[in-house]
């Protein structure tokens, strides 16, 4: 494959759709026995290696197809491959009858071969479009001295100052979704109100708001995509700055817009994942929450 400079690429939510996985591709390899029945009796039994590769990476990788020159199990993939709807793009990668181990290891071997083409396929997808690159930890830095930190000693039954080696300044944090600029990813929906009329003047007030709020809390905008019933925001917010406080202050700033409010008071947030329309359209059925939110995995 050709190392070329990466593009950021922005996804919608079809792309996404036609990747199969919630936030990046997926496809799948399938090893079976295939069972063969001539008349009343079986005939006999092989062993199949096929692929179902996803709409979007196939057709995406298939387009820069000068990427890959050399890596011929890739360049055949594209040459054989044939789309089958829901089941995306799908290719035999092998076939062999079942007589002894010699032709299940065959099987293996297609199948792993199978196997990582895909996987390349994938890797170049994510590379060009900066799906899966982002950390997961991000570092929050202490700035009070080693020296005026205090730990209770049950022994004297004082507080004593401790040792340099015992604190660090500096906290390593995780979060599911990633981190960039040593921000947490977060995914907030905002629910219109049932009055709200989101319209494209509507629209650019909130975008302003969403904006200005942003800049004061020093909250990141990577994306924001409004549906029917609904806003998805995909946030970057530092770890010193409660995620609640920013979103609260966005609705606080939107409920001045207009005479009509535009957004519900109850909001979703998580920092795990993507949330997929399932999971929004779960929340959405819900409100106004008045118990605890039952959300599906």
């Amino acid at each position: 494959m050709k190392k070329d400079q990466k593009i950021n690429k922005k996804l919608t939510p079809k792309n996404y759709e036609q990747m199969w996985g919630e936030d990046g591709p997926y496809s799948q390899v399938r090893l079976c026995e295939e069972t063969r029945i001539l008349d009343d009796s079986v005939s006999r039994v092989f062993l199949v290696v096929e692929a179902e590769i996803n709409p979007f990476t196939f057709e995406y990788a298939q387009k820069r197809r000068e990427m890959f020159i050399g890596d011929e199990p890739v360049l055949q993939l594209f040459d054989h491959a044939e789309y089958r709807g829901k089941f995306g793009y799908v290719i035999s990668a092998g076939e062999v009858e079942l007589r002894d181990e010699e032709s299940r290891a065959f099987a293996r071997k297609q199948a792993s071969m199978a196997i990582q083409t895909i996987i390349r396929m994938h890797a170049f997808v994510m590379g060009e479009c900066g799906l899966g690159r982002d950390n997961k930890y991000g570092i929050v830095e202490d700035k009070v001295s080693p020296s005026n930190h205090f730990v209770w000693n049950e022994q004297t039954g004082s507080a004593e100052p401790v040792d340099d080696g015992l604190w660090d300044n500096e906290t390593l944090i995780g979060s599911p979704a990633g981190v960039r600029n040593n921000k947490m990813r977060c995914f907030v929906v905002l629910a219109f109100d049932k009055s709200a009329d989101f319209r494209k003047s509507s629209a650019g007030a909130f975008a302003k708001t969403l904006k200005k709020v942003s800049e004061r809390f020093t909250v990141e905008i990577e994306e924001a995509e409004s549906f029917q019933e609904y806003v998805l925001i995909t946030a970057l917010v530092s770890f010193n700055i409660a995620p609640a406080s920013f979103i609260e202050a966005v609705l606080d700033e939107c409920s001045k817009i207009g005479k009509k409010p535009m957004f519900q008071k109850d909001y979703f947030i998580t920092n795990v994942k993507r949330p997929t329309p399932e999971q929004i359209m779960s929340f959405l059925e819900q409100l106004p929450l008045d118990r605890d939110i039952q959300m599906p995995l």
